[in-house]
């Protein structure tokens, strides 16, 4: 496949809006594709959604299974705060312009490409590498839970998802938690407080304790690779106005979270505060789970890590996979390396989280892909030599890992 074409598939990428959703017209796209080149395949249908699909494509045969993994959601972009159109693929020297270029259409395209020109060359697959195309990573990722369910991991020997990181192979990342805490009173004027019942005063008390007792669990929790757990309280809302007790009050709260202080352990500890609560006072406090992402952390001398290593530092050594920060002042925000590939753990959650659910610990896993530090940003960009590098890259490392 010539470089032409290669662009051609991102920049059809980058034009499908599939803004926190739509992944349908992604996934009938690959399908086209996938089908021209004789490879087996099948778009999947999110339940009671009429416009988002998972897409599943299969190369080889038999153990063992190695399953690549891109998101084909991307997050909004206000066109008024871009210097191009965001859903056109723009080229400005060695800089393609465009939402989804770094996070992740980019990653998606170049695991895309890598099969279908390993099926051209004939190239024998003593195994099965499994494309998993998802839908919803940016928000709750649904797509992956979904697959999950539905069994398409449970015979996989191998993870490889290609969200950003230049020439960073990471193979651990946080868990997050996202829970939404609800007080619900009785208004009644601010003259008369005992006529009602004060959701925000409620609602204050309960964080208060939630963060005394997250503080005793965190003191002396952490991990020598994700560190420690973050709780921060982002969101805040209650009352309407100053003469008025408050009826209703609510706070977001997020956590990311490591494997000595797990989710569910978390989860519990604060559905005990505030049923304490609401035995001891007139409170009435509820707790929602809006996100539960599971830490993920993998082997740091697994297989992949290991050909991620000897197939990626040429490229490292000759400037192809070098970050690239967003202005020439910036640095990237995570650390890198001029001659090798680092491994390291991160704190942005990936589709593993539900992969790997059950198996969360110790799993040959990492996530290594074109891009750079400014998924989400306005004027996202990719390098057009990285993007292309990583096409060779993936096709080096999937002939290479069934070779052994």
């Amino acid at each position: 496949m010539d470089e032409t074409t290669k662009l051609q598939i991102l920049s059809d990428l980058v034009s499908i809006q599939s803004v926190n959703g739509h992944e349908l017209p992604v996934a009938e796209y690959l399908k086209k594709l996938f089908d021209k080149a004789g490879i087996k395949n099948q778009i999947l249908p999110l339940p009671n959604e009429s416009d988002r699909a998972n897409f599943v494509a299969e190369l080889g045969s038999g153990k063992p299974v190695l399953a690549i993994s891109g998101h084909m959601d991307v997050v909004s972009a206000n066109a008024d705060s871009w210097a191009t159109d965001p859903f056109k693929l723009t080229k400005k020297g060695d800089r393609l312009y465009g939402r989804g270029a770094t996070d992740m259409k980019s990653g998606l395209a170049a695991l895309i490409i890598a099969i279908l020109e390993i099926k051209a060359s004939g190239k024998p697959i003593n195994g099965t590498i499994r494309l998993l195309a998802t839908a919803g990573e940016e928000i709750g990722q649904p797509g992956a839970e979904l697959l999950q369910k539905q069994g398409y991991v449970d015979d996989i020997d191998g993870l490889l998802i290609g969200e950003p990181s230049a020439n960073r192979a990471v193979f651990a990342n946080d868990g997050e938690l996202d829970i939404s805490i609800r007080s619900h009173g009785k208004t009644a004027h601010s003259s008369t407080p005992a006529a009602g019942n004060n959701a925000v005063e409620h609602l204050l008390n309960v964080i208060e304790q939630i963060r005394q007792r997250m503080a005793k669990l965190m003191a002396n929790t952490s991990d020598k690779v994700l560190g420690e757990t973050i709780f921060n309280v982002d969101v805040l809302n209650g009352g309407t106005q100053y003469n008025a007790i408050p009826a209703e009050a609510v706070a977001g709260i997020n956590i990311r979270t490591i494997p000595e202080l797990p989710n569910d352990k978390i989860l519990d500890e604060i559905q005990q505060i505030i049923d304490n609560y609401n035995r001891q006072t007139s409170g009435h406090i509820s707790l929602k789970v809006d996100m539960n992402i599971v830490p993920i952390l993998g082997d740091a001398d697994s297989k992949l890590i290991h050909l991620v290593q000897q197939i990626g530092t040429p490229f490292v050594k000759s400037g192809k996979i070098l970050p690239q920060p967003a202005d020439q002042h910036d640095n990237p925000i995570m650390p890198f390396s001029l001659t090798g590939i680092d491994t390291l753990g991160a704190s942005g959650g990936t589709d593993a989280s539900k992969f790997l659910v059950n198996d969360a610990v110790g799993e040959n896993f990492v996530v290594f892909g074109p891009g750079n530090d400014n998924s989400h940003q306005d004027n996202e960009f990719v390098s057009e030599q990285m993007y292309l590098s990583f096409i060779d890259i993936y096709e080096q490392l999937l002939t290479t890992y069934f070779a052994e």
